[in-house]
């Protein structure tokens, strides 16, 4: 079915198990409850195409448009939307684990409740996305871009988020131990409640960053740019905060007893109160 024509196509419920659908012009055509397992949809045209609760597995979407389709409840476990173009599509409670979505735009998608557990999401672009719901555990957001993003109370732990752009992004109540942030623009984000355990924030831009009520616990810290940012009520125990920039952070209640690397000059301008822990060397 290569390059054919099945626009507004009633497909609801077919088994095409492994059929090839390469250039087909599928828009808005409904193809809810389908099995299409190991179907190669490349570059086929799915614009506002409705596939809901279809099972897509081992599926290749290369490069496939499917702006404002709905994929909600779908099967794409390990499935290929490389270079898809996903942008408004509805993702909700979608099962995308070990999917390739590397290059992909999903720029305002609805992706609640999906599961993105080891999901390659590098270079996508996924700014405004809603993501709340979801889990991204090991999943890899390298050099992504999250501008905008709600990934509120999602579980992100051992995720490599590496140079990501994810600045205003709402992390708050995210769980990202052991995440790899190092590099990443996280300025204006709301990391507010987030466990950072264990994560690599080397070299992160978290200017004006809300980290109140934060855990950074072991993490490492090393030339991370904190200025004006808000750690009130934050635990950063035994942390590695060599050369990071706390001009005007504020560290109100801040645990910061055990933090390693940290010099004088470091703290010169930070805002403090009485129930900030500093190393007893830098008690003033």
């Amino acid at each position: 079915l290569d390059g054919a024509n099945l626009s507004k196509v009633n497909l609801e419920g077919i088994t095409a198990t492994g059929a090839t659908f390469v250039k087909a012009n599928m828009e808005s055509a409904k193809m809810t409850k389908c099995l299409l397992e190991s179907a190669v949809l490349r570059t086929a045209d799915l614009r506002n195409a409705v596939l809901a609760n279809s099972n897509l597995r081992k599926s290749s979407f290369e490069q496939a448009v499917l702006s404002k389709a709905d994929l909600s409840g779908c099967n794409l476990f390990t499935a290929n939307l490389a270079k898809a173009d996903l942008r408004g599509a509805i993702l909700k409670n979608t099962m995308l684990e070990g999917a390739n979505l590397a290059g992909s735009d999903p720029r305002g998608a609805d992706l609640n409740g999906a599961n993105l557990k080891s999901v390659n999401l590098s270079g996508a672009n996924l700014q405004k996305a809603d993501m709340r719901g979801s889990s991204m555990v090991g999943a890899n957001i390298e050099a992504t871009n999250l501008r905008g993003a709600d990934v509120s109370g999602v579980d992100m732990t051992g995720s490599n988020l590496k140079g990501a752009t994810a600045d205003t992004t709402n992390f708050a109540g995210c769980n990202l131990s052991k995440a790899n942030l190092s590099g990443a623009d996280l300025r204006q984000a709301n990391l507010s409640g987030a466990n950072l355990s264990g994560a690599d924030l080397s070299g992160a831009n978290l200017d004006t960053a809300n980290l109140t009520g934060a855990i950074l616990k072991g993490a490492n810290l090393a030339k991370a740019d904190l200025r004006a940012a808000n750690l009130t009520g934050a635990d950063l125990s035994d942390s590695n905060v060599e050369k990071v920039n706390f001009s005007g952070t504020d560290l109100s209640g801040t645990t910061m007893d055990t933090v390693k690397n940290l010099v004088a000059e470091q703290i010169v301008r930070i805002k403090k109160d009485d129930n900030t822990k500093l190393p007893i060397d830098f008690m003033f």
